[in-house]
């Protein structure tokens, strides 16, 4: 698979996940962040998909389509599963504002920071990289 399938595949993988979150929404010990997880893996997955289409229109080497291709979808899975992880654990020390003051173990605390931090660096460099190479393919 080239790119531009891979970006469209995973972002219709997560967009499914996030609808699949929103089922389990009820069930989580922070329902608030449950939601911030159902709205951020449909979205995500919904930017996936556009960029996967728009792909095959920008003049990127391959080296660097893949190398952005790929830490934009795996940045972006990051990002949700570490939202589905604070919801479920309840570690809403990192997310003020949707955690409501929730804690959980530091361990458990630390993973979903990690994986929240990494995944938004991640996206952040991917989209950068992007905006710093576009190019429209005639």
């Amino acid at each position: 698979m080239d790119v531009s399938q891979v970006l469209c595949f995973a972002g219709l993988a997560l967009f499914m996940l996030g609808l699949l979150n929103g089922l389990a929404i009820p069930r989580m010990r922070s329902q608030r962040i449950g939601l911030s997880a159902h709205l951020a893996g449909v979205q995500s997955g919904t930017f996936l998909i556009a960029v996967g289409l728009l792909w095959p229109r920008l003049s990127l080497s391959q080296t660097w389509s893949e190398a952005l291709g790929n830490g934009l979808w795996v940045s972006l899975f990051m990002i949700w599963v570490s939202l589905v992880l604070a919801g479920v654990f309840g570690a809403g020390r990192e997310l003020p504002i949707a955690g409501q003051g929730i804690t959980t173990t530091p361990a458990r605390q630390r993973l979903v920071s990690v994986l929240l931090i990494a995944g938004s660096l991640g996206c952040l460099a991917a989209v950068a990289g992007l905006l710093a190479l576009w190019h429209w393919r005639l």
